[in-house]
């Protein structure tokens, strides 16, 4: 739906996986119990063969943790998983129709369980890199096949299992074939504890290059990576997501207070590891997209890393460029359309390196989210509105559409 001429694409969607969409895709005489189902007696969903998402025993479990009430903790459930609900997360046709209605012309479309299948997961067998391979193949084909419903809207990305870098390597040739337009990990080491500014890495970022897709890196609350909500304990480490996102206490946050100090934790520290780093330098051509943590804090961040590499000059001893100077050949932050610095931060990091999410089905998705991301764009030229309405998404992305009709 053009708005005065204009695309409008969102850089961050997610979809919801159904039910079955391992089981219908994985292999049962391999895997066995092991494969992410729902079992439709209880309703509990299982990973690994142990209960990922545990209805009225997580509830309980949450409640004893945290001191809140059963009842309590039930309404926020619901009140979450009505969002959730929404037929468009897993059915494209009526996602397509959702996007008509609140006036979004192309998705972007990241995972929502799938991307919690890290490293460090409570549950043992997602230490096996090949399952969780497997399991991320399964996601890969279902994804495409949603994207094949319009394939001129609805843009995915893939996972890999970072955790093994040839098996991700391969995904990500694989994800490319199947028609995807990049990869997306967690902002968070994979291998071991090592960051992702190691050398060991360098094979993954090399290969995306080659394939001239970008790596999103999308956070999200969990304990299954060595990131801020197991360091530093914020939220209950559980392998139970139901009880990770609601056990409130004063030791432990859930959803809220994993997004919003996890998230942006997370995803600085990911942005200093690549950029001061030394990734950004070594692989020039590859594209970086940050999403999921608001972008707000984006500029005073690169501002701190200019200001320290020039006070400190050991610290640029491996750079050519200035750190933001790096942000702005080849990196994206995306915002959340109400976020109100959106249009000061545009100024200062370029028009050109901002996207937008939706974040539909999420919690945080409302359907008048075009026309709260125009009030928050009113403020730049309209250039630069239309390069975060829709181009940046086709640069970063490289999407086959054009920007404007």
């Amino acid at each position: 739906m053009p708005i005065d001429g204009m695309k409008v694409i969102d850089g961050d969607g997610h979809v919801m996986e159904p039910p079955d969409l391992w089981s219908s895709r994985m292999d049962a005489t391999k895997w066995g119990d092991w494969i992410p189902r729902t079992d439709p007696s209880d309703g509990k969903r299982y990973v690994g063969g142990e209960v990922r998402n545990g209805g009225a025993d997580a509830l309980r479990r949450a409640s004893e943790l945290s001191g809140i009430p059963v009842g309590r903790i039930a309404d926020n459930v619901r009140k979450v998983e009505a969002s959730l609900g929404r037929q468009g997360g897993w059915d494209p046709h009526v996602r397509l129709q959702d996007m008509d209605r609140a006036g979004i012309d192309a998705s972007v479309l990241y995972p929502s369980e799938a991307m919690f299948f890290g490293p460090a997961d409570p549950i043992e067998a997602l230490h096996n890199p090949r399952f969780v391979r497997d399991c991320h193949r399964a996601y890969n084909e279902w994804l495409a096949d949603f994207c094949s419903a319009d394939g001129d809207r609805l843009f995915g990305i893939g996972l890999v299992p970072l955790q093994d870098i040839g098996m991700a390597v391969a995904e990500a040739d694989r994800a490319v074939d199947l028609g995807l337009h990049g990869v997306v990990v967690r902002p968070s080491a994979y291998v071991g504890e090592l960051p992702l500014s190691h050398s060991v890495y360098d094979p993954f970022w090399s290969a995306c290059q080659e394939l001239g897709v970008p790596v999103a890196f999308h956070a999200g609350v969990h304990v299954d990576t060595p990131g801020a909500c197991r360091k530093f304990g914020l939220v209950v480490d559980d392998p139970d997501i139901t009880v990770v996102n609601n056990t409130v206490s004063a030791l432990y946050g859930g959803s809220g207070f994993g997004q919003a100090i996890g998230n942006a934790a997370d995803m600085i520290v990911t942005v200093g590891r690549l950029i001061m780093g030394g990734v950004c330098e070594r692989f020039p051509a590859l594209r970086l997209i940050f999403l999921g943590s608001g972008g707000g804090w984006m500029p005073t961040i690169l501002e701190r890393m200019d200001e320290q590499v020039e006070e400190f000059p050991l610290e640029g001893e491996h750079l050519s460029m200035a750190p933001s100077d790096y942000f702005r050949r080849q990196c994206y932050v995306s915002f959340e359309a109400e976020e109100w610095n959106l249009a000061a931060a545009a100024r200062w990091l370029g028009a050109d390196r901002i996207l937008w999410a939706s974040d539909y089905p999420h919690p945080e998705y409302s359907d008048d989210v075009v026309q709260t991301l125009l009030a928050a764009l009113d403020p730049l030229e309209e250039p630069e509105r239309l390069q975060v309405l829709c181009h940046n998404a086709v640069e970063a992305y490289g999407l086959p559409i054009p920007a404007a009709v």
